[in-house]
This record gives C-alpha cells, sequence and structure tokens, in this order.
C-alpha cells in the first residue's frame, strides 16, 4: 500500500522531495504546521485559498463539484482541521465504517442513520443510499428541538458526541427504533458509557475519528482497536506517562495524503488481546489531549487517572471539568442540570459529594497542589467538550 501511494506523494508539495523512501525517512509533521497551508497538503494542485472556500461553501450546503471538503469539529479549544475527500475516498470511508460499526445482518436491513454533530458532508451523506436513508441534526439546535426531530425521524442508527448523549439521556428521551449507537468527536469515560445504556436502552461504541484519518473503532466486544489495516500509525512515547501520541499515515488517502503527521490525542495501549478477531491493535479509549497532561513539579497525571479517579465519585450522569495548573486544581461542577434539560430529574451534586470528589482526586492522582471545588457548570456549550484541562499560562 505505501509503495502504491508513491505517485500521489510525487505531486503533493510539502512530501514531493521524499517520494520513493520508505516511511521512516519522511519527517513528522505537526498538525499547526499541516494546518498552516493545506495548499502544500494536497496531490489536486489546489491552493490554501481555493480549499478553504471549498469547506466554507460546504458548510453553506453548497456542492462544489464531485470534491467535498469541511472542516472538523475542532479540538475544544476552537482549531479545527480541513478534510479533504474525492468519490472515490469518500465511498472506501463509508465501506469501511460500515464494515467496521456494523455486523452484516445489519447491511441487509434498511437503516436510518441520524447523524448528530456539528455539520454534515458529502462525506457522511453519501451514505444515504438503498437501503440507508441518511439526515443530519446540527448541534446548535436545543435539547428538545433536536430529541423532537430525532424521534420524527425515527433512527435504527444514531452517531453524536457524549455531552449530547448525556443530555438526552437525563432528559428522558427515547427512540424505540434505535439498535445502534455510536459516540464520538469527544472522549467519554466508562462510568458515563454505562450512563448512556441504561437510559437509551443501547449500549454506545466508541468512534475514534480525526481530521487526519479514521483511526480506530470499537468492536462488538466493546475493545476500541486502530485501523491497522488502513493505516500506519506510530506510537511516539509521552515523557513521563505510559502512553503514547500517534503520528499518522493514511495508506489509503490520496487527495490529500496524511505522512506523518503527529497528532494531539494521549493513547493508552489495552495490554489484554481481543477474541473478536480483528488484527488492530487495541487501545484504551482517549480520555484527553497530551496538552492536557497536567505535569507539576515532580508529578505528571494523565487524562485517564483524573476521569478514573472522578467518574468513580461522580458516576456517569454528571457535568464537571478539572482544570490544572502549576499551582491548583479547579473542579467545576454543576449545582443542577437546567431546566430546559429535565424538571422532574435532579442531579444536584451536593456539598458532601462535592467535597468527596476533590478529595478522592487529590488522593488518587497524588496532587501537590490543592483542589478547589466550583458550582459553575450549568451545560456543556460549543460543538466539542474537554473534561481534563492543563493550563500553564
Amino acid at each position: 500500500m505505501w509503495r502504491k501511494l508513491q505517485p500521489v506523494i510525487a505531486i503533493t508539495p510539502a512530501l514531493a522531495r521524499y517520494a520513493g523512501r520508505d516511511l521512516a525517512e519522511f519527517p513528522v509533521t505537526d498538525i499547526a504546521d499541516l494546518r498552516a497551508d493545506y495548499g502544500a497538503w494536497n496531490s489536486l494542485g489546489m491552493s490554501d485559498e481555493e480549499l478553504r472556500g471549498l469547506a466554507a461553501a460546504s458548510e453553506q450546503g453548497t456542492a462544489v463539484g464531485e470534491l467535498s471538503a469541511g472542516w472538523s469539529t475542532g479540538t475544544g479549544g476552537g482549531a479545527r482541521g480541513l478534510f479533504l475527500a474525492s468519490p472515490a475516498e469518500r465511498a472506501d470511508y463509508i465501506g469501511q465504517s460500515l464494515a467496521r460499526l456494523l455486523p452484516a445482518r445489519a447491511l441487509l436491513k434498511r437503516q436510518r442513520l441520524a447523524l448528530h454533530l456539528r455539520a454534515s458532508n458529502a462525506l457522511y451523506s453519501d451514505v444515504g443510499r438503498g437501503r440507508f436513508t441518511f439526515a443530519h441534526f446540527p448541534l446548535e439546535a436545543s435539547i428538545e428541538q433536536s430529541i423532537e426531530e430525532l424521534a420524527q425521524f425515527e433512527p435504527t442508527i444514531l452517531i453524536a458526541p457524549p455531552h449530547r448523549l448525556a443530555a438526552f439521556a437525563q432528559a428522558g428521551a427515547h427512540f424505540p427504533s434505535l439498535q445502534h449507537l455510536f459516540c464520538g468527536s469527544e472522549p467519554a469515560g466508562e462510568a458515563e458509557c454505562h450512563f448512556f445504556t441504561e437510559r437509551l436502552g443501547v449500549r454506545p461504541r466508541q468512534i475514534y475519528q480525526a481530521t487526519e484519518g479514521f483511526l480506530a473503532a470499537e468492536c462488538a466486544n466493546g475493545r476500541l482497536h486502530l485501523n491497522d489495516h488502513a493505516m500506519a500509525i506510530e506510537l511516539e512515547p509521552v515523557p513521563g506517562t505510559p502512553g503514547y501520541r500517534p503520528i499518522i499515515t493514511d495508506l489509503r488517502r490520496t487527495s490529500q495524503p496524511i505522512v506523518r503527521v503527529r497528532g494531539d490525542d494521549y493513547l493508552e495501549l489495552d495490554a489484554c488481546s481481543c477474541p473478536c478477531g480483528f488484527a488492530g491493535r487495541v487501545i484504551h479509549a482517549p480520555q484527553g489531549r497530551v496538552n492536557d497532561i497536567w505535569r507539576f513539579e515532580g508529578r505528571t497525571v494523565t487524562p485517564p487517572l483524573v476521569v478514573a479517579a472522578l467518574e468513580a465519585v461522580l458516576g456517569g450522569d454528571n457535568i464537571w471539568q478539572a482544570e490544572a495548573g502549576p499551582e491548583r486544581v479547579v473542579l467545576h461542577l454543576s449545582s443542577r442540570y437546567p431546566a430546559a434539560i429535565s424538571t422532574t430529574i435532579s442531579a444536584s451534586i451536593s456539598t458532601t459529594s462535592a467535597t468527596t470528589a476533590a478529595r478522592a482526586l487529590s488522593q488518587a492522582c497524588d496532587l501537590p497542589v490543592p483542589v478547589e471545588v466550583v458550582h459553575d457548570l450549568s451545560a456543556w456549550s460549543g460543538p466539542k467538550r474537554r473534561k481534563v484541562v492543563w493550563r500553564d499560562g
């Protein structure tokens, strides 16, 4: 697959000088450098300005030729990436996605697929053919409106970010036809996934996808496998932790070649084998970014440690954000869920629970700084949430 990719690399400005070499001889590129000039990272001779215009038109629902471009959901800090795909690449993406996410019997039945993300794109909507009916439900809509419209659509498949699934679960949403539930675009903890299962009636499976490609999917056994059949994902050790950050090469992408692009996510390998038969390496679901690892003097705390410590006390049905800096940790909690979400469920976090959560976080993570609790969260806003945050000024 790498050899077949060389002619495309030879006409991609950022990579052309390395065409024909082994993958290890290519430089590692940070995402920020790729995003600085998309014109250098496509094989179609398109400029950065043209690609940004194409993505902007797509956001407004305007089709420009057969190529599709669009913007990612973002990092939680505002940065978004541009992706580009030809009709053949979209077909390949849909085929891989359906094969990795749905059992064979589901492909033979009529399905109604609801995509609840910030924006739609031909990358997803092309699936709406034959037995599949597709509909996009934007995140900008209120919880009540989204629930009403989804109920009318009667999805059998729903893809949504965890913070919206949490709101649906708290609101008592019920989708009787739902058979397959997937969450992506942001991390979800084990306790949170269990909460979704209890309230929505279907166990969610996680999708790990970025602008740089379709990186991993959860199998029927609940294990998250890297898509090693289509990507060369190198794991770069993160100093002071047992984890890695991915260096991504997509072996099937030609319009916008992705070769040794360093990702932002913090990953940890799962040492246990999986009986499902898929050969992709197994990882734990990402819980945060490398830049959000807490680095105190003499002590490093990873996002999975923070999530595990807080979910053990708060469960999966509470809104929280843990924000750390060199001198303190601030645990942002909600006093209650807003009335717009639920008028019947009391989800207040008592002072006792808040104190217990702060103590548990401090002890489990062996924090060298104090933990301050602030009740200032009502609901997650924006297209993406960050539950674990590091700010060093």
